[in-house]
């Protein structure tokens, strides 16, 4: 289990008011509700950070999908004659942020009870461990501290490039520019999000047209063929010609929802090392986790994964399996520190000990040196010795 002393608490005075938690949440994609509610279970300390504009592409979906539900409960043909009536974009983009409103303030509910703190605002990095919380409203920025940290701000649905002259197709954001809606409207894509915003516009009064290759199944398609979309799986099943022509049905509006992009460039992922792919969406291991330690990535944001496959909750439980049975992974440019610090600390002592043993190596053969002087003069004297301990005899040889 990760402890304080893999990624500490702040000790100063300045940083004792951030607030502190053992997991934070960004995001309102379908996955981040699920660890919130996951790690809330485990009896962990845990902050949602919700935001207030960019929201999931499965966020707006459930929002569109709750707003077609109210709208269908009661279509009486007076009803439907008000719709054709009053139906602008300023009335579609109204509705559609009261039911985001009314989607926020559910889940807001749901996870209080359940014991999660809720911050609504854009987050954004400042360390591995450390949160910037920006609101709306001129509302001032929090500051906050969590052990774990994942994402889950899932993706946005636009338009995918075209080849260079040939016309583009629209993004979905254009629907609700302008003062009138168009006559009529073929969506490409976009799963939930793509078949909600078909059955709005249907709903009042735009001859709309859906090539949905995704899930032929969803209650949302469903909803969208009660609205009077029509639904095919190609552009001729609808009476289209084919998307890859230059101009291809040119009075009919073209939405485009089949790419998807990740909501990462404004968390400023630079401070904790982690960089995002060409669709701001990010690479992690099989257990979720970024380059980062401690930093998790979870739900549509997640690029690539060994196990990206997998629903949403079991992604969650893997995330929390590695909470709860984390062994602390340095980060690489910290164990190359590390390792160098190490390299050079034996390199200074194998020096030292190689100076200390050829200090020791000359003082012995100074050492050898001066017991072979003595033992030479020792020789000497005994030798002298012997020549006068000589036999009287001897001397008379001698001297003869």
């Amino acid at each position: 289990m990760v402890t304080e002393a893999d990624h500490p608490v702040p000790r100063n005075h300045s940083e004792a008011l951030i607030m502190r938690y053992d997991i934070a949440v960004i995001g309102n994609d379908e996955a981040a509700f699920e660890m919130m509610a996951l790690a809330a279970g485990a009896d962990r300390r845990t902050v949602a950070i919700l935001p207030e504009v960019r929201h999931s592409a499965w966020f707006a979906g459930q929002a569109l999908r709750r707003l077609i539900a109210d709208l269908l409960v009661d279509c009486t043909v007076p009803r439907r004659r008000l719709f054709l009536r009053a139906g602008r974009p300023q009335l579609l983009r109204a509705l559609f942020s009261a039911a985001i409103v009314e989607q926020i303030r559910e889940q807001m509910h749901v996870l209080q009870q359940r014991g999660v703190d809720v911050i609504l605002g854009e987050a954004s990095f400042r360390s591995e461990c450390e949160l910037q919380v920006t609101g709306g409203d001129g509302r001032p920025a929090q500051s906050l501290w969590a052990r774990h940290i994942v994402i889950g701000t899932g993706v946005r649905r636009t338009a995918m490039h075209r080849p260079l002259g040939v016309t583009p197709f629209h993004r979905p954001e254009t629907l609700f520019a302008g003062r009138h809606l168009p006559k009529s409207v073929c969506i490409l894509g976009g799963s939930d999000f793509g078949a909600g915003l078909a059955a709005l516009l249907a709903l009042f009064g735009v001859e709309t047209r859906l090539v949905a290759r995704e899930d032929n199944s969803s209650v949302m398609l469903e909803l969208a063929s009660s609205a009077g979309v029509q639904i095919g799986l190609h552009p001729a099943d609808i009476g289209l010609p084919s998307l890859a022509a230059q101009n291809s049905a040119p009075l009919v509006h073209i939405v485009d929802c089949r790419r998807v992009l990740g909501f990462s460039d404004r968390l400023n992922l630079k401070a904790i090392n982690v960089e995002p792919d060409e669709n701001g969406q990010l690479w992690c291991a099989s257990s979720f986790e970024t380059w980062c330690s401690g930093v998790f990535g979870i739900g549509g944001i997640v690029g690539f994964s060994p196990d990206s496959s997998l629903h949403a909750s079991v992604q969650a439980e893997r995330i929390m399996n590695r909470v709860t049975h984390a062994v602390s992974r340095p980060h690489l440019l910290d164990g190359f520190a590390r390792c160098t610090a190490a390299s050079s600390m034996d390199v200074t002592a194998a020096t030292a000990c190689t100076a200390t043993t050829d200090a020791a190596a000359a003082t012995n053969a100074t050492g050898a040196a001066a017991t072979t002087g003595a033992a030479a003069t020792t020789s000497a004297a005994a030798t002298t010795t012997a020549a006068g301990k000589r036999s009287p005899r001897s001397r008379r040889v001698v001297q003869k």
